[in-house]
């Protein structure tokens, strides 16, 4: 009884139920057209580093991705959005694996990164990363990713990084740290833009 009305609570079988990939897919095409997405994102404030809007990205790079990642074969890239990442990943790997719940999202990518064959597209389902097979990457990263979903969410795609990297593979995953200052401080400024949003509820529209 109580596992059928989540599913109701969920939509489940309602093709118009607003999930969150749902939001996601609508926020990509209201969003289209312009700038690569994610380059708006780039405000040092906002994650407590000094340096300049352009420099955020390969600052973060010269720091922390490139000394734990290196270079591999297979590299899976969780919500790659706009592609402000995946510049600084391709080469790093022979392949990578760009996994996104919004078919418009990988229309982007695949525009910005035209004839780059290290790059493979796949489009998820909001619930997993079921179409990458067990123990075929190397690496798994996702940045500006996981503080946007529920915490059942986070919890499954982490369960789902395990299954998909080999032994010994590395992961790179951003989140919120709510217990610093600067953490609790966007925390509470975005209550009004994320209470209630993106539920998964049947008579939500997209």
């Amino acid at each position: 009884m109580l596992r059928a009305w989540l599913k109701r609570l969920a939509g489940d079988g309602d093709p118009n139920a607003l999930t969150t990939s749902r939001g996601w897919e609508r926020y990509a095409r209201e969003h289209a057209g312009g700038a690569p997405l994610g380059d708006e994102w780039n405000r040092p404030e906002a994650i407590g580093i000094d340096v300049a809007p352009d420099e955020i990205v390969p600052h973060l790079d010269r720091e922390v991705f490139a000394p734990f990642l290196g270079t591999c074969e297979t590299i899976v890239e969780i919500g790659p959005g706009g592609g402000r990442w995946t510049a600084i990943l391709l080469p790093k790997c022979r392949r990578l694996i760009a996994a996104d719940t919004s078919a418009s999202m990988l229309a982007m990518l695949r525009r910005r990164f035209a004839g780059d064959a290290r790059l493979v597209c796949v489009e998820l389902d909001g619930l997993g990363l079921a179409p990458i097979a067990d123990a075929s990457a190397d690496a798994v990263f996702s940045f500006d990713v996981f503080v946007h979903l529920p915490q059942w969410d986070v919890f499954n795609y982490l369960r789902e990084i395990r299954r998909v990297l080999r032994p010994g593979g590395k992961a790179v995953v951003h989140h919120g740290n709510v217990f610093s200052e600067l953490g609790w401080a966007n925390f509470v400024g975005e209550i009004p833009y994320t209470v209630d949003r993106h539920k998964p509820y049947p008579n939500s529209r997209s």
